[in-house]
């Protein structure tokens, strides 16, 4: 598997949102799109992308998920977010969407909704799921290779909040003790802000 991945600064936080093109095959999935706006269009056109197989959603906060149904309308791709987030994809109060955005287009439900441990094929190989709650209690990180897309679970030197519906912070340290564990190092993609790898929060994240 030879993977391209490509950063898209979508929103007004800004949201990292990640296309994944696997230049073997052509196959393609996206994380997180915040926003659909003029840049996100361009990052497709630039890497050929047509068609998703996925649209992974890490959590259903709105800045990671008000792109998503402009984004399914121009390239598909089967909608995935925890069993206990999908009512995000709904439900306002969970995510957190003004009326300011009420013109956007509403994701419709999930196409799938994963537990722990479940993986989803794409190109030959498999994106693992680690459901890590604490951000909000269905939060997931996606595992691909030696990429971990961390949504708001992890930063650079820091983690996400647990101020906001449904989130806790004994769930989100119990979390971090879980990535840390994890066996090797990995890229860490995360949710807002610049990557980093699992073994330098290992030594620096004051949160592990």
């Amino acid at each position: 598997m030879k993977l391209e991945i490509r950063t898209v600064e979508v929103g007004f936080l800004p949201t990292d949102c990640y296309l994944v093109k696997d230049a073997d095959t052509g196959r393609a999935f996206a994380v997180d799109p915040g926003f659909y706006e003029p840049v996100l269009e361009a990052a497709l056109r630039d890497m050929e992308i047509e068609r998703l197989d996925y649209i992974l959603l890490t959590h259903g906060h709105h800045d990671h998920i008000l792109g998503v149904a402009g984004l399914q309308e121009r390239c598909g791709g089967r909608i995935v977010i925890h069993e206990a987030e999908a009512a995000f994809l709904t439900d306002d109060g969970l995510s957190l969407r003004s009326p300011a955005f009420a013109n956007l287009p509403r994701a419709k439900t999930a196409d799938v909704t994963v537990r722990d441990g479940d993986e989803l094929p794409f190109a030959g190989g498999v994106i693992r799921v680690l459901h890590t709650p604490g951000h909000t209690r269905g939060s997931v990180c996606y595992q691909l290779d030696n990429y971990l897309f961390a949504g708001d679970t992890l930063f650079q030197s820091s983690v996400g909040r647990t101020d906001l519906p449904t989130g806790n912070t004994r769930q989100l340290l119990q979390s971090v003790r879980r990535l840390s564990a994890l066996e090797g190092d990995y890229a860490v993609l995360p949710g807002h802000g610049p990557q980093t790898t699992l073994a330098r929060e290992r030594l620096y994240n004051p949160y592990f």
